[in-house]
């Protein structure tokens, strides 16, 4: 249904993709893995059409739907906000579905937006819900192809598991990108491994639990040829040193030779060691913030009205002390995002007020990227930061931004070098206050780590919303914000089962 023939592509005088050979047929449903910035999101635009390769074709029949790793952005433009049009009227009218009523209120509940219905207004909806509306545009349209790009990022638990169940049951092809990809374990038939040395595709049979344990054998009896080959080469050097030291000239002809195959078995050591590569992983370690006052912020009774009479926000209070890690906890929908905006000056609210410390410096990491300009190169991105005595190339290097890719813009990076470069721009300015927005959306599991271990030993205060219950545990939470109850207290263990999943 689907062949890529020799594409390859390079970006920004990076080689990303080469010569890519990969065939699709009815029925496959293919993960796509790879560590940050190698190239998955390019790939899957190639095959939608959105990208042109350097190199190669694409051949396909039939029709595709396409969830991009954007979509946070793409529905302010596709989804029309400020009108009265109904979930059902965007669906069955604006889009041309041949969807009922009732079909729609089901993927509703089955999206965990159980007090929505068709009837609910589109312009009402949060950011994470008008995706959900998009999720089951894109599932209705019963494409031969669904090509979908992190499509769990910005689902909590119950909706993201519900999704990869259906697709695990869709009646026709699927290529996915995911960090959650055991949720679909069951269903892959295939890995499409992007192996960002080498930068091409390795094909693995069955799903990703097989996958890990394949990649796990071949690192290790590639260990072991490794060795082995070291050993070789070893002795047929000490060996032509040997021969080398004799007299005689047919024994220096031999050694002669003996030097050579040292040399052709040196190379295959090499040639080995290259296999063995691995990624390159963000190395962060956060400035030492400056000092401030003891208390952070004092937040009274703060309301939120998007729409007159139907309030986002009714009573938040919260005291916030010096150090203090905080976690805001609750589904889709019920204003988190819209709070921590508020407080770092995004938004106003409609009553209440807050109040920051003496001395306090506060930094924003949002989901949607809003402290990047997206025509600016990631070098023009951060004139101007206080850097202090931070060396700026050295700096960016850490977040795995090097080279030429540092004169790219914006808009040509992956949603994982996006995320970096605003973690670096965060972290450059040493702040003592962070306030972040899903700061692991398009991270993959190396990275979280990593940024997990940087915050923890980071000495200033934290404010997060994150749907990753383990990171939210790790990062060892005094204080929670729970919502919709807006109910202000000392962290407990129980309210972990809540982070993404109510």
């Amino acid at each position: 249904m689907l062949s890529i023939d020799s594409i390859s592509i390079s970006k920004g005088g990076n080689e990303i993709l080469k010569d890519i050979n990969l065939y699709l047929g009815p029925n496959e449903k293919i993960g796509l893995v790879g560590v940050n910035g190698a190239g998955k999101s390019t790939l899957l635009k190639i095959i939608v059409g959105k990208e042109e390769p350097d190199l190669g074709y694409i051949h396909f029949n039939g029709k595709v739907s396409y969830l991009s790793q954007e979509i946070h952005k793409e529905i302010v433009n596709d989804i029309p906000d400020g009108n009265d049009l109904t979930i059902g009227e965007y669906l069955i009218v604006q889009k041309g579905l041949d969807i009922q009523e009732w079909e729609i209120n089901k993927f509703l509940n089955n999206m965990n937006m159980r007090d929505k219905s068709s009837d609910s207004i589109l312009s009402e909806l949060s950011g994470g819900q008008k995706i959900k509306v998009e999720l089951i545009k894109i599932l209705f349209e019963k494409s031969n192809l669904l090509v979908l790009d992190e499509p769990t990022n910005f689902l909590d638990i119950p909706s993201a598991q519900w999704l990869m169940a259906y697709l695990v049951n869709y009646p026709y092809s699927v290529i996915v990108v995911s960090h959650d990809l055991r949720l679909m374990n069951k269903g892959i038939s295939k890995i499409w491994y992007l192996n960002d040395i080498k930068h091409n595709i390795e094909v693995y049979r069955g799903n990703y639990d097989d996958f890990l344990k394949q990649i796990s054998l071949k690192d290790e009896l590639l260990h072991k040829r490794l060795k082995a080959q070291e050993r070789k080469a070893k002795r047929v050097y000490e060996y032509a040193k040997t021969l080398s030291g004799r007299g005689q000239t047919k024994e220096k002809m031999k050694a002669a030779k003996k030097f050579e195959q040292a040399k052709k078995e040196k190379e295959k050591v090499l040639a080995l060691s290259k296999e063995l590569l691995k990624s390159k992983k963000m190395r962060i370690q956060i400035p030492q913030p400056p000092t401030c006052s003891r208390s952070i912020l004092s937040v009274e009774h703060i309301s939120k009205e998007y729409v007159k009479g139907v309030p986002i926000l009714v009573d938040v209070s919260m005291e916030i002390e010096k150090g203090e890690r905080i976690a805001v906890i609750g589904k889709n929908g019920v204003g988190k995002t819209t709070l921590l905006k508020i407080l770092v000056g995004k938004l106003s609210q409609t009553k209440g007020r807050y109040i920051w410390g003496k001395g306090t410096d506060v930094g924003f990491y949002s989901q949607e990227y809003e402290g990047l300009d997206y025509n600016q190169t990631v070098l023009e991105n951060v004139y101007g930061l206080n850097w202090g005595d931070i060396d700026r190339r050295a700096f960016l290097g850490r977040f795995l931004l090097v080279g030429d890719m540092v004169n790219q813009k914006i808009k040509t990076l992956s949603g994982g070098e996006k995320t970096r470069l605003a973690l670096a721009k965060l972290f450059a300015n040493r702040h003592n206050v962070l306030v972040l927005d899903e700061p692991t959306t398009y991270l993959d599991f190396d990275s979280q780590n990593i940024l997990l271990d940087a915050l923890k030993e980071y000495k200033g205060t934290i404010l997060i919303v994150s749907h990753q219950p383990q990171f939210v545990k790790l990062l060892g939470i005094d204080k929670v914000l729970l919502m919709p109850e807006e109910k202000f207290g000392y962290y407990k263990e129980e309210y972990i089962e809540r982070v993404g999943i109510i």
